[in-house]
């Protein structure tokens, strides 16, 4: 009877253990299978929207030279120099066109679609206003106070598309952060879940829910790593650069600090390019990248806005410590860099503003430093620090 008894116990034990592992097997599989669907949703809201924000910065930026190029057509005097900036002018077109079709062949919320659709109509209403300020621009005998009514017309619609496109950016980046969130919370509900299986579980099972976790949380770190650093050169994207920045000037307000911002651009990285292909040219970036992050304070961000375009937030420095670093920038990006058996020299166009003296916004400080890069591009000189004097 005892042997009977003790042999049920046993056997209903041994059912208990094997019901357990099947459950922790079962809900293993469907813990897995969530986080893969996680990760997979992440990994598309990474992509999909950061592709959607850069169009739309390459629309802002595209917009920003046209209006450049609309005055400098009028100013030129030189035949040659009005048609090389026509081209210029035109190839900005072009790309903003291209970037807008782009953006709109992507997945898009009925917001998106709604600018997009006012961006359509003001951009084709401003094309003929735009088009007669060219033309005019390139007359050497035009009548000043016609044009400068036109031109004033056209700047107007300019300003509204600008306006919209601002709009889309500011709307994209925020559905972006959103999304992350979102995932990132059902992520967490199924860590949660994945914790509460291996508390209930055999020590086996409870291992193998811990390298799960461990595994799924390297994984979400790594794509939310990848949605805040850019992906060649492994430094901060524009979306931290701006979280960064605002940082910045939130703690600059608090303490009465201040901090400057560089903004870099490099010379003729183009002709690299072309002449030593892409492989050499991304080589070059992520040797840039890795001179100026050897270069700056553990309390400093460098990133990388795109193309061969740089930022350095330098926090707790004046204006004359800046202008030293900028020196030295210039020294360490002078040394040669021997890239697949190629030696290459390049320069950097610099320009340089300062919270709180060039402006007490992130908007603010970026578009005057990006004033300063080009004043220093139109001087060639390695870098300028903004100043009133310098004009659009």
């Amino acid at each position: 009877m005892n042997i009977q008894y003790t042999h049920g116990i046993g056997l209903r034990i041994s059912i208990g253990f094997f019901m357990v592992v099947l459950l922790m097997v079962a809900l293993t599989f469907v813990g897995l299978k969530h986080m893969a669907q996680v990760n997979f949703q992440i990994k598309d809201i990474v992509e999909n929207n950061n592709v959607k924000i850069e169009l739309g910065h390459i629309m802002q930026d595209a917009l920003h030279e046209r209006a450049l190029g609309m005055h400098s057509i009028a100013v030129l005097k030189d035949e040659f120099l009005q048609d090389d900036e026509f081209m210029h002018f035109n190839a900005m077109g072009v790309k903003y066109l291209n970037a807008r079709k782009k953006l709109e062949s992507l997945q898009l919320t009925s917001n998106e679609k709604t600018i997009l659709a006012e961006i359509r109509v003001l951009t084709r209403d401003a094309q003929p206003y735009v088009q007669e300020v060219i033309e005019l621009g390139m007359e050497l005998n035009k009548d000043p106070i016609t044009f400068d009514k036109t031109r004033e017309l056209a700047i107007s619609k300019q300003r509204l598309i600008a306006k919209q496109v601002k709009e889309l950016v500011f709307l994209q980046e925020k559905q972006a952060k959103i999304a992350l969130n979102e995932e990132q919370e059902s992520y967490s509900n199924a860590r949660n879940l994945m914790l509460l299986l291996g508390a209930l579980a055999i020590a086996l099972a409870i291992l193998i829910a811990m390298f799960v976790i461990r595994h799924v949380t390297r994984q979400a770190d790594l794509l939310e790593h990848q949605a805040l650093h850019d992906e060649l050169t492994g430094l901060a994207n524009r979306l931290l650069f701006q979280d960064r920045l605002k940082k910045s000037i939130l703690s600059g307000q608090r303490q009465a600090s201040s901090f400057s911002i560089i903004l870099i651009d490099l010379d003729q990285f183009k002709l690299v390019n072309d002449s030593l292909g892409h492989n050499v040219g991304d080589l070059l970036l992520r040797e840039i990248a890795r001179r100026l992050k050897n270069n700056v304070r553990k309390m400093d961000t460098v990133a990388r806005l795109g193309g061969d375009e740089f930022v350095i937030i330098l926090d707790s420095i004046g204006n004359e410590q800046v202008i030293k670093f900028a020196e030295k920038l210039v020294k360490v990006i002078a040394e040669p860099f021997l890239l697949a058996r190629n030696e290459i020299e390049i320069g950097i166009s610099m320009g340089i503003s300062s919270y709180p003296e060039h402006g007490h916004d992130s908007i603010t400080l970026v578009n005057r430093a990006d004033m300063a890069m080009y004043e220093a591009k139109r001087k060639n000189i390695p870098y300028t620090l903004y100043s009133d004097k310098i004009k659009k």
